[in-house]
């Protein structure tokens, strides 16, 4: 099973990616880039570091490979 970014590029831990502006149902409050940690096949979301050590839940298909 390939895990894509909203643009089909395949995604992995160690990736830098953008993760979007916040919905009303995210708990961050900007648009950043980050790392990811952590790759959840099961749920279909990427945990994503970002640059002050908080860990993001962050579906696949919202997140974009830099």
């Amino acid at each position: 099973m390939n895990l894509l970014d909203k643009n089909g590029v395949e995604l992995y831990v160690g990736a830098d990616v953008e993760v979007p502006s916040p919905t009303s149902e995210d708990q961050w409050v900007f648009e950043f880039v980050g790392q990811v940690k952590e790759l959840d096949k099961i749920n279909n979301y990427a945990i994503v570091e970002d640059g002050d050590g908080d860990c993001w839940c962050v579906e696949f298909e919202r997140l974009e490979i830099q």
